[in-house]
């Protein structure tokens, strides 16, 4: 009980203490922030990449035809939630004079891709549980290509030179502001609602080569129109994609089948909820090998030719992850050397009130205390060093990584420069989630800090002499 009554009075009087506990308080806290950003950071990069591309992506190795048949059959999987299906390539995209990028044209089927909730948020003009999203182009915009195609080629354009609706990424239309990396969403909306010229699209598909000729190239060209703008909030998907109506990019990519127009695409496959890819991932191979060979007539030696994987196995998805874990585990390195200098600190800290309680000491060691007894005393006391900073760090921490957006962009209003931008960063905003998992070994590690910083200190006062001590004062 005296151990208890002295370790209180120690913090209470001796208030040098606290500057041990604020050096206990800023590593936790800095420790928490910087953990639970990076982990957020992968958190969000695996989110997005699940929410983009499935739990599971099935990539036949040879052009089809139907892919709605097969993501039909791939649903009908008792653990599969939704099935859809993607193509895309490399392109390049004239907006204008001098104004040339280069894009990846992704062919999407719209009624599969507004079930995800996040893709339909990121709709500029067509917003709302209510809105019925579509690549059709309004009467106006009908009307606007008419009229430059007229000023053009000096006539109208036939039925079948209509251009196709776009849905055109963020980044592509506009840039965004330099001190708050945000776009002007209402300029955008209305740009796109005026649009007066089409977007030109350029890009190639490959012909199938014949017995006496070699496989070629062939450069195409289609025009399409702004419909909408989508903001995915991950910045290479902004400033590169631009998602057109599956089957037009197949019959505008692809090669002729018994079916009619074929192209490569994948399968994006989304399961149910608490189910683990990697336990059913052999059984959908399984269903899909059934479909190939019933419904494609496909041989084995195709069929072995296709991939299935789970979609955060994928190598680059592995390789980003894995460097972002690398890049945490040097944080932690140098917050862990900071801790050694609140070590040092409330070790001065102790051998100071050691020197100065020696008359405390004598009494204890004078009334029986074993030197055991004194030295978990004072290794108590940096123990409630530990803990007390232990706790405000952690209120520091949750406080400043719910926060850290608000924070950043006080800080950017201050220093005049954007500290956090999706450009660099990827993700437009912060993560700021508390990495709970994490919280505990933190915080053992701020009350260890401490307690390593007492131990020298608990050593010294053990082995003070009774008398020796009484003498001192």
């Amino acid at each position: 009980m005296h151990k208890l009554f002295l370790c209180l009075r120690y913090l209470r009087k001796r208030r040098i203490a606290f500057f041990g506990i604020a050096a206990v308080a800023l590593c936790v806290g800095l420790l928490i922030v910087i953990t639970s950003l990076f982990n957020g950071f992968i958190d969000a990069l695996n989110n997005y990449w699940q929410r983009s591309w499935g739990q599971i992506v099935l990539t036949p190795r040879y052009p089809l035809h139907s892919f709605e048949e097969l993501a039909e059959h791939i649903e009908h999987f008792e653990q599969v939630s939704r099935a859809t299906y993607i193509t895309n390539t490399g392109a390049l995209l004239y907006l204008g004079p001098g104004d040339v990028r280069g894009v990846e044209l992704q062919g999407i089927d719209l009624r599969r891709a507004v079930l995800d909730r996040e893709f339909r948020k990121g709709m500029l003009l067509e917003q709302g549980e209510s809105a019925q999203p579509s690549f059709t182009l309004s009467a106006e915009a009908l009307a606007a290509f008419q009229q430059w195609h007229e000023k053009k080629f000096k006539r109208r354009a036939p039925e079948d030179k209509l251009p196709v609706g776009a849905f055109v990424g963020i980044g592509i239309l506009a840039q965004p502001d330099e001190i708050t990396d945000q776009y002007d969403r209402a300029a955008l909306i209305e740009q796109v609602r005026n649009q007066t010229t089409p977007l030109i699209i350029t890009t190639g598909k490959s012909s199938r080569p014949s017995a006496d000729q070699a496989e070629a190239v062939k450069k195409i060209q289609a025009i399409c129109w702004p419909v909408d703008v989508i903001e995915t909030g991950i910045y290479q998907t902004d400033t590169t994609n631009v998602y057109l109506p599956f089957d037009y990019l197949r019959d505008l990519i692809g090669t002729d089948g018994p079916g009619g127009k074929e192209c490569l695409g994948r399968i994006l496959i989304f399961l149910e909820p608490n189910v683990a890819p990697a336990q059913i991932k052999d059984k959908l191979e399984e269903h899909w090998r059934q479909f190939a060979r019933s419904a494609l007539h496909w041989p084995e030696s195709r069929i072995g030719n296709s991939e299935m994987s789970v979609s955060l196995d994928m190598p680059n998805v592995r390789l980003l992850t894995n460097e972002v874990k690398k890049q945490l585990s040097i944080m932690q390195m140098i917050i862990g050397l900071i801790c050694l200098v609140a070590v040092l600190l409330i070790f001065v800290i102790l051998l100071m009130i050691v020197m100065q309680k020696k008359k405390d000491i004598g009494i204890l060691r004078a009334i029986g205390s074993s030197r055991i007894s004194v030295a978990g005393l004072f290794l108590a006391y940096g123990g409630a060093i530990g803990c007390v900073g232990s706790g405000l760090g952690l209120l520091l921490g949750i406080w400043a990584t719910r926060n850290i957006n608000l924070i950043e962009s006080v800080l950017t209003k201050l220093m005049g420069f954007k500290i956090w931008k999706s450009g660099v960063y990827l993700f437009s905003q912060i993560p700021n989630e508390v990495s709970w998992p994490s919280i505990v070994w933190i915080l053992i590690v701020g009350v260890l800090t401490a307690i390593m910083g007492a131990l020298l200190p608990a050593l010294r006062a053990a082995r003070l002499q009774p008398v020796q001590a009484l003498r001192y004062e």
